[in-house]
């Protein structure tokens, strides 16, 4: 018997109005809300239209007399206006696609690839057809960028990067949560775009055309998506939408949720908490204590010789080849580095393991070495080498311990320990070579640069290692393998239907009875 579909009962209706009108109807709101507000500003950028003139130099020029004598709100400004840059973008886009493929969302991991990589090519070539040079204001505060001023790329990025993540977050929250998404990603977006008008590197038109630009770009996209993901059949959801909700469906509840697996954060509750916090204090004593017993009477043995000798002798290695390799290792354990690897590391394990669990172990790891290293250090008080130094604006007297080594430990270590735990593929030691390679290579930069004695640097290794070996017992509860959490189907939302190509064994059809 012939399964196509011949009118009958029963048989569903072949697609095509519901999904036209919707289709239709996001290309209309990509168009209104995006492309022509972008032409608008664009011809009236064209004609010279004197009102618009005059007020995007008025408020570059207000804007630039307010920060231009004000140096540290200028460097703020500058930090924050790294949200809409380019290398933030792509890391931030990089790591959604690389966790939601690791979840199993191979078509909503594509979405997301797909918005940012457009931005690659809309950004420089809408750039490159207007061609409008950038602001002329009375006290530059920044470097003017070589390229053009119209659109701004940076509200373009911010647009689209923080836009996505809303879209793909919003169908699993409710209420002030939900609120809480959408207010956060607008404020973003928002500050982005001031402090490209404040550094004077951007009109206001500028911005404002690239929101549009960005807007119409991420509505085609979402609308691509809700096409390629239902297939024939209208969807119940879309990006950005309240999820659906079936009574009894499997859906309906933590599969859709960042962390299905609801496992507790803490393994034994508040008790997990107050031995935590007791080891914390044990291994600030023990470090604290080292550190007053080396400062101290060890000071005058050959210990203390020992640590001077050995900064004194790498002064003579250093060659500008070398101090170039230890200054980007530097890096690596510097404040930048961290946070990547951390912000890494936390979202690749929860994508995983669909537990809060190892991100709370991720965090803390972090937070925790760093009040250690403050306490200690501002306990012992140790200054640095007295040797020519290659380090810049570092407080004289906190050598002790070295907080780089403490934080490469617990942010490499960390990695490598999660990495183990999860899964016991062969290349999971091709990770932890290169962990502790990055850990020892910080070692020798750090002493390289004369940023710490050798002692400094050996205690540093201690509080990491001592600090995760706390978290792992009190927070990872000894597990050696984690099982890996993948969600069921391959959408954004919690949805009843069952996909074809998600390697479920459920949604594939059965054969008709004999």
């Amino acid at each position: 018997m012939s399964h196509e579909s011949d009118g009958r009962a029963g048989e569903a209706p072949p697609p095509g109005a519901g999904r036209f009108t919707e289709l239709a109807t996001l290309g209309l709101v990509a168009l209104v809300l995006g492309a022509v507000p972008f032409l608008g500003l664009l011809a009236l950028l064209k004609s010279e239209w004197a009102p618009l003139a005059r007020l995007d130099q008025g408020i570059a020029d207000t804007l630039n007399s307010a920060v231009a004598t004000r140096p540290l709100a200028v460097r703020i400004l500058e930090i924050l206006s790294e949200a809409g840059g380019g290398a933030t973008a792509g890391y931030i886009v990089g790591l959604t696609a690389v966790a939601l493929l690791v979840r199993g969302r191979r078509r909503l991991a594509t979405y997301a690839a797909v918005t940012g990589a457009g931005l690659l090519v809309l950004v420089p070539v809408s750039k490159a057809l207007v061609g409008r040079t950038r602001p002329e204001v009375a006290l530059p505060v920044v470097e003017l960028p070589t390229n053009a001023s119209f659109p701004s790329g940076h509200a373009m990025t911010s647009f689209a990067t923080w836009g996505l993540l809303a879209l793909i977050a919003l169908p699993h929250t409710r209420g002030a949560i939900r609120w809480a998404v959408v207010g956060s990603a607008a404020a973003i977006i928002i500050l982005v775009g001031f402090t490209r008008l404040a550094l004077g590197v951007h009109f206001l038109s500028d911005v404002l055309a690239g929101w549009a630009l960005a807007g119409a770009w991420l509505a085609v996209t979402t609308a691509g998506f809700r096409t390629w993901q239902w297939p024939g059949e209208r969807p119940p959801d879309a990006p950005g939408a309240t999820p659906h909700r079936e009574p009894g469906s499997r859906r309906a509840g933590l599969s859709a949720a960042l962390a299905p697996s609801g496992q507790p954060v803490w393994p034994r509750g508040r008790r997990s908490v107050g031995l935590l916090t007791r080891d914390f204090v044990v291994v600030l004593i023990i470090i604290a204590s080292l550190g007053l017993l080396v400062t101290g009477p060890l000071a005058a043995t050959a210990l203390g010789s020992w640590d001077q000798y050995v900064a004194d002798r790498l002064v003579d290695t250093r060659t500008p080849p070398l101090t170039e390799v230890a200054l980007r290792v530097n890096v690596l354990a510097g404040l930048w580095g961290i946070v990547v690897v951390i912000t890494a590391q936390a979202a690749l394990a929860l994508a995983w393991t669909g537990s809060w669990r190892p991100v709370v172990f991720a965090l803390l790891a972090i937070v925790g070495e760093l009040a250690l290293y403050l306490g200690s250090a501002a306990i012992v008080a140790r200054a640095r080498p007295d040797v020519p130094d290659l380090t810049h604006s570092l407080p004289t007297g906190a050598s002790w311990p070295s907080g780089h080594l403490a934080a490469a430990v617990v942010t490499y270590g960390g990695a490598a320990l999660l990495l183990l735990m999860v899964t016991r593929r062969w290349w999971r030691w091709v990770g932890v070579a290169v962990m502790v390679a990055v850990v020892v290579g910080t070692a020798w930069a750090r002493l390289y640069t004369a940023a710490h004695y050798p002692t400094d640097v050996a205690v540093g290794i201690l509080l990491g290692v001592l600090w995760l070996t706390a978290l792992h017992r009190h927070l990872l509860d000894g597990a050696w393998v984690i099982p890996r959490r993948r969600d069921v189907d391959d959408s954004p939302l919690a949805t009843p239907h069952r996909r074809r190509d998600n390697g479920d064994e459920r949604s594939r059809p059965r054969k008709a009875a004999p």
